[in-house]
């Protein structure tokens, strides 16, 4: 009991400070997915088929320049607005961290299965994948850069350009980072939508933004800005959000929606007016009266008086 009040005391401290750092995760992670996508992605060329067959077609073994060439020089001039993006969508992860684990220690605190493995990813997940994606531009950055002033710039120079073990080990640790956090997304979304401590929509909203993580069938990270945007103002009470009640509670409280509880209280209240109401008592079937006499009967009467 004590360290149940212990930890509703340190929920209620960092609240607000976790409300705020989730709808400002899911703002800057949006923004900075939006100018990649908007600055470099859409206008940067993309090497066709048909262009990287142009050497074979005129019977050359390889090209004297790369067809692959001009997305790099796009990228060289583009170099500080590539890094400048990342930044901001990493700086949206390195904030993430905050209301995860927040929603993973609070759900832990009201029955939820406790375990190290995972305490530690959802510290470790998003700040690990933010600084991969910043050393990924960077060097796909020094790369370009190499490669547009090189004075060879065949198929070999573009490899030794943008490939080696350097760049092989973020990238690696950069995917692995992303399986982390929808996994992450998932579970604790799952979880703490069952102890009450998010709504059905709002969990179903986590979860969905997980799977998108691995399968980005949206090109922008909307699902998961709503999710965090929705955590924050549920955690501040703003926007006519309001928090379950299994946050003031301590324990596990299934969260049910508007409609289920006029159900409820509807049949709650028609439960007790059935019982309130007496059952109406059982009256006893009046007497029959006697059947009059009839007038001969009287008369013979009054002949036998006489007589």
């Amino acid at each position: 009991m004590a360290d149940r009040e212990r930890q509703l005391e340190m929920e209620g401290a960092q609240r607000r400070r976790v409300g705020s750092l989730a709808i400002a995760a899911g703002v800057l992670y949006l923004i900075g997915q939006l100018l990649v996508l908007v600055l470099i992605s859409s206008k940067e060329p993309q090497t066709g088929l048909l262009q990287g067959l142009a050497p074979a077609l005129h019977g050359a073994r390889a090209a004297a320049v790369d067809p692959r060439v001009i997305d790099e020089r796009y990228l060289d001039k583009h170099a500080v607005v590539n890094i400048i993006a990342w930044l901001v969508g990493a700086a949206g992860l390195v904030l993430m961290a905050w209301p995860l684990r927040y929603l993973r220690d609070a759900e832990v605190t009201r029955g939820g299965k406790p375990g190290r493995v995972m305490d530690v990813v959802v510290k470790v997940a998003p700040p690990t994948v933010a600084v991969a994606s910043v050393v990924l531009a960077i060097s796909d950055s020094i790369g370009a850069h190499k490669l547009v002033t090189h004075p060879v710039q065949n198929t070999a120079a573009y490899n030794a350009a943008t490939g080696g073990a350097f760049r092989g080990i973020f990238d690696i640790v950069y995917l692995l980072g992303y399986l982390a956090i929808a996994v992450v997304f998932v579970l604790i979304s799952m979880r703490a939508m069952r102890s009450g401590l998010l709504t059905k929509p709002l969990g179903i909203l986590g979860i969905v933004g997980g799977v998108l993580f691995i399968i980005p069938i949206v090109p922008l990270p909307l699902i998961q800005f709503l999710f965090l945007v929705g955590v924050g103002m549920v955690l501040l009470e703003v926007g006519g959000m309001v928090r379950p009640p299994a946050w003031a509670a301590g324990e596990a409280i299934p969260w049910v929606n508007q409609r289920q509880q006029q159900r409820s209280a509807a049949r709650a209240a028609g439960g007790g007016a059935r019982r309130r109401d007496p059952q109406p008592a059982t009256l006893a079937p009046a007497p029959t009266p006697p059947p009059a006499p009839s007038p001969a009967a009287s008369k013979k009467r009054k002949r036998r008086r006489r007589a």
